[in-house]
This record gives C-alpha cells, sequence and structure tokens, in this order.
C-alpha cells in the first residue's frame, strides 16, 4: 500500500481555479471544463466522472491512482453493515457501545460509554461523518468481512485497513464504481440500495459537491478530510439523470481543495450531456385501432439522427421501446423488451415493425417510442428524440357499418341518413343497441369542432345484416369538413371508424318565412310558415270541423 508521503508526490502544475457559476456545457465542452479546472488545481487531484446508466466515464483523471480515503471508508463500513441487515443477521434496533478505542482526538462526538442503536450510529457516521459511531461498527463487523464484501462485489481497489499498520485506500475509480452501481441498485437489494442513498443524501457537511448547486438539488453523497486529504463523492441528482462524482484530493490546504470539488460538482451539474445518438421518427397520424388486450404490429420509419453508425449487435446497437399512457398521464403498458433497431448509418432511414400491446381497459392512449442502448438505457433522458401517436383501445367490434350521408348538409338542419350494418362475430347472440358517434374535424387543423352521437336502434341476434335509419341534425358550423364516425353501444365504440367528407352551409330559406331562421321539423326539414295578415283585409271564414265549403259557381 502506498502511504500518504508517496500519493502526495504526485502533484499536478499550478493555475487559477475557475471561479463562479459556469455555462452550461455540452459533452465535450465539459471534459475540457474539468481538464483545464484539473490543470489548474495546486495539488494532486483525482477526478471520475459518469452517468450510471453508461459503461465509459464522461470524464476521468488520476483515476488509478491509490490515495487515501480518509472518510470515504465508512462508505465500506456500511455496505458491509446494510448486507447483514439484508441478510438478517444485524437489526437497526440491535445496541451498539462507543468504547474508549473508538474515540480519536478529533471527529468523536461521543463519549466512550455511550450506548446507541446500529441505525443511529451509521446515521452518525454518514451525515456528520462521525469517527466514534465509524469505529465502533468497523470493530463490530471485522475489516476483513468489510474488505470480502468490496471484492465480492467487484470493487477491488477498495481497501479497508487490517490494523493500525495500513492506511484506508482507495482509487477514484473505485469510489466511482461504489456510487455507480449504488445508483443502480445493484451494490445490494434495492431496499437497501433505497435506505442507503436516503441516508447520504442527509448528509450535512455541504461544503463540497453541493456547494455551488441550486437549493433543492438532490446529493447523494460523502466527503473525507485528513490532513492535506480532502475528498467528496456521490451522486448529483440533474435534470438530464443522474450523474457520478468523485473528487480525491492531495497535499493542497483544504480550503483550495474544497473549492475545487465545489467547482466540480458545478461543471457536471451544469452539463448539458449529449445522447450517444439519437432517431427521426415517421409514425401513424391517425388513431391505431385495437381490440383491448390485443398485440398488434405497428410498422413505423426510422432514421439514425446521430454522428455514428449503428451495429447489428454489440456495444453499437440501440433498440427501440414504447411505452401507453392513458388520461392524466398515467402508464398503462410497455414494451416488454426491445425491438432491435439493426444497423443504420448516419441518416439512414429504414422501416421497423413494432409489437404493441393495446392496454385491457378501452379508451384513448398515447404511444410514445424512444431508443434504448444496449445495456437497455433509455436514451431519451441524455436527450435523445422520442415520437408518439394515438391509439384507441375497445371492446371486439360486433358490427360493420356503412354510412349514406349528403355531400351538402346544411346548418342546423335535419337530414335523412341511412346505415348499412353487417354483424361480426363478435355480436354473438345477444342484442346490442347501438347508436353513431360522430365528429366534425377541420382539415387544416385536425382538430375536432363539433360531436355527437345520434341513436339507430337494435342489432338483433336474428339479422346478420340490415339497414338502420335516423335524421341527423348538421352542427351549427359552416364550411368543408371531414366527419369521422363509428358503430357505439353503451359509450364504447362498436365499429371501425371511417370518414367523409361534407359541406355544411347556411341554413335554407323559403318563401314566406318570416326571418332567415329555419323552423326544423323531424324529419322533413323547415316547417313551412303562414305569412302575416295585411291590417284591414276580412278575415278569412271558418269551415267548422268535418264540413267542406260549398263549392263556388261554375262561371
Amino acid at each position: 500500500m502506498r502511504t500518504l508521503a508517496r500519493v502526495l508526490a504526485l502533484a499536478i502544475a499550478v493555475l487559477p481555479l475557475l471561479v463562479g457559476r459556469p455555462a452550461a456545457a455540452a459533452t465535450g465542452e465539459l471534459i475540457s471544463q474539468l481538464e483545464g479546472l484539473a490543470k489548474g488545481f495546486p495539488g494532486g487531484a483525482g477526478v471520475w466522472v459518469s452517468d450510471p446508466n453508461n459503461p465509459t466515464p464522461l470524464y476521468a483523471r488520476g483515476a488509478d491512482e491509490h490515495v487515501i480515503t480518509a472518510s470515504l471508508y465508512k462508505l465500506a463500513v456500511m455496505l458491509e453493515a446494510e448486507r447483514r441487515i439484508d441478510a438478517g443477521t444485524l437489526k437497526y434496533a440491535t445496541g451498539i457501545t462507543i468504547e474508549p478505542e473508538d474515540i480519536t482526538s478529533d471527529g468523536a462526538f461521543e463519549p466512550a460509554g455511550t450506548l446507541m442503536t446500529i441505525d443511529d450510529a451509521l446515521e452518525l457516521m454518514i451525515t456528520v461523518s462521525d469517527n466514534g459511531t465509524a469505529l465502533a461498527l468497523y470493530h463490530l463487523l471485522g475489516p476483513a468481512n468489510i474488505n470480502d464484501t468490496l471484492q465480492k462485489a467487484g470493487i477491488g481497489d477498495f481497501h479497508v485497513a487490517m490494523n493500525n499498520e495500513e492506511d484506508n485506500v482507495a482509487t477514484p475509480r473505485a469510489i466511482g464504481q461504489y456510487f455507480t452501481m449504488l445508483a443502480k441498485k445493484q451494490l445490494l437489494s434495492a431496499a437497501a440500495s433505497d435506505r442507503m442513498l436516503a441516508r447520504l443524501e442527509r448528509q450535512k457537511i455541504n461544503d463540497r459537491l453541493p456547494a455551488q448547486l441550486p437549493d433543492g438539488v438532490v446529493v447523494a453523497h460523502k466527503t473525507g478530510n485528513l490532513g492535506f486529504v480532502t475528498h467528496d463523492a456521490g451522486i448529483i441528482y440533474t435534470s438530464f439523470g443522474p450523474r457520478v462524482v468523485v473528487g480525491m484530493t492531495w497535499d493542497t490546504p483544504e480550503g483550495e481543495a474544497i473549492d475545487f470539488i465545489a467547482n466540480v460538482g458545478s461543471l457536471v451539474y451544469s452539463a448539458i450531456l449529449e445522447p450517444p445518438t439519437s432517431a427521426r421518427y415517421v409514425v401513424p397520424k391517425t388513431p391505431v385501432l385495437a381490440d383491448a388486450g390485443m398485440t398488434l404490429p405497428v410498422e413505423i420509419g426510422i432514421t439514425n439522427a446521430g454522428t455514428k453508425p449503428w451495429g447489428a449487435s454489440g456495444t453499437d446497437a440501440f433498440g427501440v421501446i414504447w411505452e401507453a399512457r392513458g388520461p392524466n398521464d398515467v402508464l398503462a403498458g410497455s414494451s416488454a423488451s426491445a425491438a432491435p433497431a439493426g444497423a443504420l448509418v448516419p441518416n439512414a432511414t429504414k422501416k421497423l415493425t413494432l409489437s404493441v400491446v393495446a392496454p385491457a381497459t378501452p379508451g384513448d392512449y398515447r404511444i410514445t417510442i424512444g431508443l434504448v442502448d444496449a445495456r437497455g438505457t433509455a436514451l431519451s433522458k441524455l436527450g435523445a428524440a422520442t415520437a408518439s401517436f394515438p391509439l384507441r383501445s375497445h371492446l371486439a367490434f360486433v358490427a360493420t357499418a356503412d354510412v349514406q350521408l349528403p355531400r351538402l348538409l346544411h346548418r342546423q338542419e335535419a337530414t335523412f341518413l341511412t346505415v348499412q350494418y353487417s354483424a361480426l362475430p363478435a355480436a354473438g347472440n345477444s342484442v346490442h343497441s347501438l347508436s353513431l358517434g360522430w365528429r366534425a374535424v377541420d382539415p387544416t387543423t385536425s382538430r375536432v369542432v363539433a360531436q355527437g352521437t345520434t341513436l339507430l336502434g337494435n342489432l338483433l341476434p336474428q339479422r346478420t345484416s340490415g339497414t338502420f335509419f335516423a335524421a341527423f341534425v348538421a352542427p351549427a358550423l359552416r364550411g368543408t369538413y371531414r366527419m369521422d364516425y363509428e358503430l357505439r353501444e353503451r359509450g364504447q365504440i362498436a365499429s371501425e371508424t371511417k370518414s367523409t367528407k361534407v359541406e355544411i352551409a347556411q341554413g335554407r330559406s323559403f318563401p314566406g318565412d318570416r326571418d332567415s331562421t329555419p323552423a326544423v321539423g323531424p324529419f322533413f326539414g323547415p316547417a313551412q310558415i303562414q305569412p302575416a295578415r295585411p291590417s284591414g283585409s276580412p278575415r278569412p271564414s271558418i269551415v267548422p270541423r268535418g264540413r267542406s265549403p260549398s263549392p263556388s259557381p261554375q262561371r
């Protein structure tokens, strides 16, 4: 193991520190800014920055240097404690006593003889970096067991001292690996990972990674100080996803190291990282209809909008996933696996068929599609484009319908329509009370500007086909519209949606109408209105009921 003196000998050239809030940076700019910051740091620095969902770090400098961990070793102690709690061999409520051997000259906040629970000891060890509770846990759990757990997790360059002759050491890469696995909930169970992350988020020493971040930004992290060694490492939760950030410094006064690590955190938080690739899509514009619960093929067009070719397999391969959301953006379904996008060079386009499962509850949904990488990580949170199309999930159709509606309608006037229907197998031997659901769609904007239903009648089991007759009152519109219609039963669509084009004109008027507002009869259009009798004219004779007027004599 390297001693502190050997580690401190790895100093880097001196340049002024960056100060202030940096501008947002893309991936290349972030690397350039971090490199300039590291070169300007007056001491040794190991930096590791990564997206936990990407196997390649975004930035690494001195990532494999073995550095004295200071209080970062407490991360390993917490891991072993949580492993045992997960296994049921240790409980949060178990008592632990602070012994005289656990007390250090500074950083020990509880006197010898203090009795507390394991939960309280872990909380003090992590959130305020209490040394007494940390050493009490270290002695209880045993350094050999702690190191064995690290090794089994695959974190080989993180070593907890076996005795006073050794140092606690780790590389920035190993600490980064620890937090990467924790962010992905792969260190222990998901429940244990959540407990560890929540405890790290309650960290009280926030003068480094979180120092220059906006209020409310969540950071799950652990600090470390020992002489001229100053560290901070953890997960910064940005609007573009989590970022693992490790800053380990040596041979530098604490104040300068704290400023350096704070600047690293600020740069990483501000960066808008480029996704590994992106895509453009061609998706259905009108609602896709499907029986509830049915799996249906949906053909889309996909274009490689990135700068690198996609592979058919391996780390350069990408796939397409989908999710269905209903009212109030409630998730109603998602793809079980990604559909391989296949090999595709930049700007090339191909057709791809997705297997989409219609939600079991009938209704209107929005299907959103997006890319995932070879590890199954959704790239939308990194800025990759998505696309959406409507899907209407319905009960099995009971009939077909062909509506015969005049192409010329008059606003708010009734017209005669016929609906020819044929029963489908789903109709079975039941009686189905049907109505016609219709929507007037503005062809310019594709917006529904009027809609309604017209009662038709019953589909009887003994009749496989027939015709419904009904009156249709045109909506109060003028102009050319697309009329979408389908049969409905108890509010649910019962036939395929069809469309026709209609022209809606001003209401008609007839000779003798008092005004331009037509009177609408139930089936036959405007009622006839008698003209007003001129003043002074003789009243017409009244013919008694049941009698006819006498015929006038022939001249």
